[in-house]
């Protein structure tokens, strides 16, 4: 039998053909009739209360589409709870801090009618160090914890290429530096994000989370750049770390354009709202602003059949559990 031809990790050639036939269109309204039902404005409701956990803003080491001033703001106009910006490589929290009072100013003043939470958080990239992650928690605002990204030994070896940040050991066990700010997160009440890496750094840190008692959250699981099965999912899922579900790679993009929108769909159905979290990932140039981002993501899971109060506790519920804001 011969072997399919694969585009990335899981991806079939004939998937990708399929995807891009010209009666696609006329395809998904036929099999989703309820998109004939959406339009703008229907995710209002939905937002109203939700919490992104996972913006990227600028400055940055790239440009980034708003500032955190202009995305709170979009987020306080939708009647948002709250945002929490992402920097690879540095602390956000003291930049939160200083939105968050220019915020309260503007409700103040009236300029503003809604009130938005902003949180920051610290990216690991440079190296694990656990004194720098201690100090960043001291900081207000701080409410992530975000794992090697570009850095990691797991992202690097997806690559081909040596080196990258070790968080396990050559026994598979996690290393003591991983092992501290798992308990350090669960001192602070803060959420952890998994970063881009590898299954094989993964599970144990799940593992080892969940014995800790740390609140964790994979990173876009479903982008090439750290893809996982679903079997993969699965068992870290299984460990209670939280699914994340972003608008990438639902609404294909430059950055990545092949990919398969409908395995969102498909993890929700899989994994359940329980143990899905909803985050935008959004604030590239190249994508909708971030709010936008997540107004054409909600539209999408309400047409292609996820229900609203599954959406509900994945983008208020599960957050406010994940950044520990319900204890």
């Amino acid at each position: 039998m011969e072997q399919e031809k694969m585009v990335g990790r899981v991806m079939t050639v004939d998937r990708v053909r399929e995807l891009n036939a010209k009666d696609w269109f006329y395809k998904i309204l036929k099999e989703n009739p309820a998109l004939t039902g959406i339009y703008p404005g229907i995710e209002n409701e939905i937002l109203e209360g939700a919490i992104d956990h996972h913006i990227h803003a600028y400055p940055d080491f790239v440009y980034r589409t708003q500032d955190m001033i202009e995305v709170s703001v979009d987020a306080a106009q939708a009647k948002m709870r709250g945002v929490g910006f992402k920097d690879h490589f540095f602390n956000t929290g003291n930049c939160a801090y200083l939105v968050q009072k220019h915020i309260d100013y503007m409700v103040k003043k009236g300029d503003l009618q809604n009130r938005i939470e902003v949180y920051g958080g610290i990216g690991i990239n440079f190296l694990f160090d656990v004194e720098m992650i201690q100090t960043a928690l001291r900081y207000p605002n701080m409410k992530m914890i975000w794992f090697p990204t570009f850095k990691s030994r797991g992202y690097c070896r997806t690559l081909n290429q040596e080196g990258g940040i070790p968080m396990v050991d050559g026994k598979g066990r996690v290393t003591p530096e991983v092992e501290k700010v798992l308990e350090l997160s669960v001192k602070a009440r803060v959420g952890v994000g998994l970063g881009h890496t590898d299954f094989q750094e993964l599970y144990p840190i799940a593992k080892r989370a969940k014995e800790i008692g740390a609140r964790t959250v994979l990173d876009h699981p479903l982008l090439e750049l750290n893809k996982l099965t679903f079997d993969e999912i699965k068992e870290l899922a299984g460990l209670g770390t939280y699914v994340g579900t972003y608008c990438q790679p639902m609404i294909p993009s430059i950055y990545q354009p092949i990919c398969d929108p409908f395995e969102t769909i498909n993890l929700i159905k899989t994994f359940g709202a329980d143990k899905c979290i909803i985050g935008g990932d959004f604030g590239q140039v190249l994508h909708v602003k971030s709010i936008e981002g997540n107004r054409i993501f909600i539209r999408a899971l309400l047409g292609f059949g996820i229900a609203k109060e599954d959406i509900i506790k994945m983008f208020r519920e599960n957050p406010a559990k994940l950044l520990w804001l319900e204890e």
